[in-house]
């Protein structure tokens, strides 16, 4: 918004408080201005409310919108029945009409994005759609392509499989992506896997990775787990990954490359045999050396600081971060590198640390003799150290007698500055049985933490303190209606339920969430809780 209007939004906002309007009904008003501006803002506001929004509020608000003399409005009405889920649905026949009416660039890209999102339910409309194919624009092609494979118009395939050879990379990898949704055209996407052009060749496997089939080209994707480019290899990964214990022949071609000398290929391979698991344990001498290699694979950097990208976890950077992923995915066999793993803890590298740290807790009956290891970690100053940390002894403590001294040191953490550390101390607490009993209002008082993450592990924290949590059963309640998000509210949900006829007393409050303007994920919560409420009720008339 320009200042001007940012004043006036400032000013409305005020007033709307004072009248005790809701912030629809202010929205409703700023779609009345003279503005196109302003009424582009306001329609940009009821997108980001998405799901909120109700069938008869999108009819008054921004549907007629569609008709707006200004097409950056039309555009933002476009947009915002984009965001809306489902219930967009209904208004699929007027999108495809504007598509086709329109003579505006972006008002035909919105309308080709809100069909795509409408998936196959709109594909009725994948012919205004599929005209677009031949546009000279590309632009307007590569959102063809993306919306007729969110629509999964597979009438479309073979003329959007025309494209795989157009000299436009966005516009090969908008075919490739829309073919793989629509599972088809696999040999021609299989040819691309030997393209000169990385990002084709990522294309290639990242559409493979999804479709049937994908199997028969595994061979060449392995290959790439040694590419130059690093999103080739990290696709490749990926694809190795999904296809799990069905790569097993691939082992020990994939083996080879740990001994590279770039770090990114090493990390790359060891991703790739810790999600074949198991059937990789033949790698576990080579995966132990590979936790040693100091390397980072940093040819991303440059677009993670531009903002670009994300920063890659470092599983994905480095090797000693992957070995000890892929180690602790092959069961007792990679439990018997424990030994090795617990070295990753004297790491100065504190990614290190916290890849050791993870891998030690999914093997956590042979970690338990390293439990004073785990425990020096908690006061880490690094907090995801100090949370994995966390992490780490509820596991160990869940094999067995939770340790009252590591209890202890774990309860510290519970006002750590840090909300992941809070967290996962709860997490951790929650998992070692009567040890948390001793904590367990202090969990309550978390239901007040600022952070929803804590709000959401004290609840389930206190669901698991048996008969003595179900005394704070009206509090669990409460938080079905003040968590902060609905993640937490899910939580509220999941607690009550688990305590049997105690949460079942607060029935009618959870019943009354199905007809509240809540997230749909809170209504489903709901409703398995009421589930549970009367399955509980049969069996307590049936004892």
């Amino acid at each position: 918004l320009s200042a001007p209007d940012r004043v006036v939004h400032s000013a409305m906002a005020t007033l709307a408080i004072h009248n005790h309007e809701t912030p629809l009904d202010l929205v409703a008003r700023n779609l009345k201005s003279d503005r196109a501006s302003q009424r582009c803002g306001a329609l940009r506001d009821i997108g980001r409310m998405g799901h909120r929004i109700s069938r008869r509020d999108m009819d008054q608000t921004v549907v007629p919108m569609l008709g707006d003399s200004d097409s950056a409005v039309q555009e933002h009405a476009l947009l915002a029945l984009s965001q809306m889920g489902e219930k967009s649905q209904a208004f699929a026949q007027m999108v495809a009409a504007k598509l086709e009416q329109s003579r505006t660039k972006q008002v035909k890209r919105a309308a080709m994005l809100a069909l795509g999102s409408m998936g196959p339910a709109a594909v009725i409309h994948a012919g205004a759609v599929q005209t677009l194919l031949r546009e000279r624009d590309l632009d307007l092609v590569v959102d063809a392509c993306t919306a007729l494979g969110k629509m999964q118009a597979t009438q479309a395939a073979d003329e959007v499989a025309a494209n795989l050879t157009s000299p436009d990379t966005d516009v090969v990898f908008a075919a490739c992506m829309s073919l793989s949704e629509m599972d088809s055209h696999q040999q021609e996407i299989g040819k691309l896997l030997k393209h000169s052009n990385a990002r084709i060749k990522s294309a290639a496997v990242n559409a493979l990775k999804g479709m049937s089939g994908s199997e028969r080209y595994s061979s060449d994707v392995v290959s790439l787990l040694g590419d130059k480019d690093s999103y080739v290899r990290l696709g490749a990964a990926d694809f190795t990954c999904r296809l799990g214990a069905k790569a097993a022949d691939m082992v020990v071609p994939i083996g080879k490359f740990l001994s590279d000398s770039d770090p990114g290929v090493v990390a790359a391979a060891a991703a790739a045999l810790g999600g074949i698991g198991e059937a990789a344990a033949s790698q576990i001498p080579a995966l132990e050396q590979a936790l040693r290699n100091p390397g980072e694979d940093s040819s991303t950097l440059p677009l993670t600081v531009a903002g670009i990208s994300p920063k890659l976890a470092s599983l994905l950077r480095k090797p000693a971060c992957a070995a000890a992923n892929a180690l602790s995915n092959m069961g007792t066999a990679g439990a018997t590198s424990a030994p090795r793993l617990v070295e990753c803890l004297n790491s100065k590298d504190w990614e290190v640390r916290v890849a050791g740290l993870h891998a030690l807790s999914k093997m956590a009956s042979a970690s338990a003799r390293y439990e004073y290891h785990v425990v020096d970690l908690l006061r880490d100053e690094i907090p995801p150290v100090a949370a994995a940390a966390c992490l780490a002894a509820g596991e160990i403590a869940a094999t067995g007698a939770a340790n009252g001294s590591t209890a202890r040191a774990v309860a510290e953490l519970l006002e750590h500055p840090h909300p992941t550390v809070r967290a996962r101390a709860v997490q951790s607490l929650s998992k070692m049985g009567e040890e948390a009993h001793a904590h367990i209002e202090t969990f309550v008082s978390l239901f007040g933490d600022r952070a929803w993450n804590v709000q959401a592990e004290a609840i389930r924290a206190v669901a698991k303190c048996g008969e003595l949590g179900q005394m704070f059963a009206p509090d669990v309640c409460r938080m079905t209606y003040q968590g902060l998000t609905p993640e937490v509210q899910v939580a509220a949900c999941e607690a009550l339920a688990r305590m049997g006829t105690r949460g079942a007393s607060f029935r009618e409050e959870v019943q009354q969430l199905e007809n509240e303007p809540v997230e749909q994920v809170v209504k489903d919560a709901a409703r398995k809780a009421l589930g549970f409420f009367e399955r509980a009720a049969s069996s307590a008339l049936t004892d």
